[in-house]
C-alpha cells in the first residue's frame, strides 16, 4: 500500500509539475472570442485569446487604423464582461485625434465605463501594465507603447510578466504602436488601412435610439496581418466593420490602401503633449489605492489612482 501510496504521489507531483510548465511557456487552454471572420479564427486557432496580451503595430498618430481595430476589439470584449475598461493613451497625438467620448458611444462602448490612464512616458506606461492587468474584473486593458525602442530582452521579460498577470485575472490586454523587435506575446498582428474592393450588404441598424450614431455609419476597412499566433498560424485578410450589427466581416481588398486613402494632414505637437480624451472630464491625483467592484485594488507601485473618468501616473 505504500509503495502504491508513494508512486500516486510522484505520479500527481509530475503532473503539476508539467502543469506549472505549461502555465509559465503559455500552453494552457484559454478561452477564446471569435471574430466571426473564418479566416482570423482559425489563424488564432479558435479566437482571439481571453485573458492573454495581443500587440498590435501600426502607424498611431498617421491614419487612425490601428486605433480604430483596437476600438472594435475592445467593443466586442465589452460584450462579454460589465467591468471598466483600462487605456492608457499616448502622450502625444498626431493628426488622427484622440479618443472620443462621442465616437466610442456611437461605436457602442458606454463612455462611462473607459478609465483614461495618464502617464509622462511609455516607459511608465509599460511598468504600470503588469498591475493593472492583474486587477480582477477589467473587460479590457490598452497600452499605447508609441516606438519605444528597447532590446529584444526587454519586449520578452515584459511579456512573460505581463502573460501571467493577465491569465490570474483573466483580463484581455491590448499593446498598441510601431512596429517593435518583440515576441512573447499571445499574438502579434500590424494593422494598416484599407479600401474595399467590392461593396457588400451591410445590416440593417437595430440598435437602440441611444447608442445609434446620428452621423454616417461607420464602416472602416482594415488590412490586417497576423504575423504570429500561439497554437496559430500566420494570416493576411481584409476585414470591415460593419457598425449595425457591432461585428466583423471579411473583405476583398482593392490595391494598396497606403496609396488610395487621403489621410490627414499632420498636426503639429511636442513630445510633452497630452493627448486628452475630447469629451471627458480629466482628473490629475496622485497615487493612491483604487479597489475595483471585485475588490482587487488598481493602482499598486506606479499605478494611478482612479478620478471619475481620467487618472495620471504621478511624475
Amino acid at each position: 500500500a505504500s509503495n502504491s501510496d508513494s508512486a500516486g504521489g510522484r505520479h500527481m507531483h509530475f503532473r503539476q509539475l508539467r502543469h506549472d510548465v505549461a502555465r509559465l511557456e503559455g500552453c494552457l487552454d484559454s478561452p477564446r472570442l471569435s471574430l466571426g471572420v473564418a479566416s482570423l479564427d482559425s489563424a488564432l486557432a479558435g479566437g482571439l485569446a481571453l485573458g492573454r496580451v495581443h500587440m498590435l503595430c501600426g502607424r498611431p498618430g498617421h491614419d487612425g487604423a490601428l486605433t480604430g481595430f483596437a476600438a472594435a476589439l475592445v467593443r466586442r470584449l465589452a460584450v462579454r464582461c460589465d467591468g471598466p475598461v483600462v487605456w492608457c493613451p499616448a502622450a502625444a497625438m498626431g493628426g488622427s485625434g484622440m479618443l472620443y467620448a462621442a465616437g466610442l458611444a456611437a461605436l457602442g462602448i458606454d463612455p462611462g465605463r473607459l478609465l483614461i490612464v495618464d502617464a509622462p512616458g511609455p516607459t511608465r506606461r509599460l511598468a504600470a501594465l503588469e498591475d493593472i492587468l492583474r486587477t480582477e474584473g477589467l473587460a479590457a486593458v490598452v497600452v499605447e507603447y508609441d516606438g519605444l525602442s528597447q532590446s529584444s530582452d526587454y519586449w520578452m521579460r515584459l511579456a512573460r510578466r505581463a502573460q501571467l498577470a493577465a491569465e490570474a485575472s483573466g483580463t484581455t490586454g491590448l499593446l498598441l504602436g510601431w512596429p517593435v523587435a518583440a515576441s512573447g506575446f499571445e499574438s502579434q498582428w500590424h494593422i494598416s488601412p484599407g479600401r474595399q474592393q467590392q461593396a457588400v450588404a451591410r445590416s440593417p441598424d437595430t440598435r437602440s435610439p441611444v447608442t445609434r450614431s446620428p452621423a454616417a455609419p461607420w464602416h472602416p476597412v482594415w488590412d490586417i496581418h497576423i504575423t504570429h499566433a500561439r497554437g496559430g498560424r500566420p494570416c493576411h485578410t481584409g476585414v470591415l466593420w460593419d457598425s449595425f450589427a457591432d461585428r466583423f466581416q471579411a473583405c476583398t481588398l482593392a490595391g494598396r490602401a497606403d496609396q488610395q486613402i487621403d489621410r490627414p494632414a499632420m498636426l503639429p505637437f511636442t513630445a510633452r503633449q497630452e493627448g486628452n480624451a475630447a469629451g471627458l472630464p480629466r482628473h490629475v491625483v496622485r497615487p493612491r489605492r483604487q479597489t475595483t467592484p471585485s475588490g482587487r485594488a488598481l493602482s499598486a507601485a506606479g499605478v494611478a489612482s482612479v478620478g471619475p473618468a481620467r487618472a495620471t501616473i504621478a511624475r
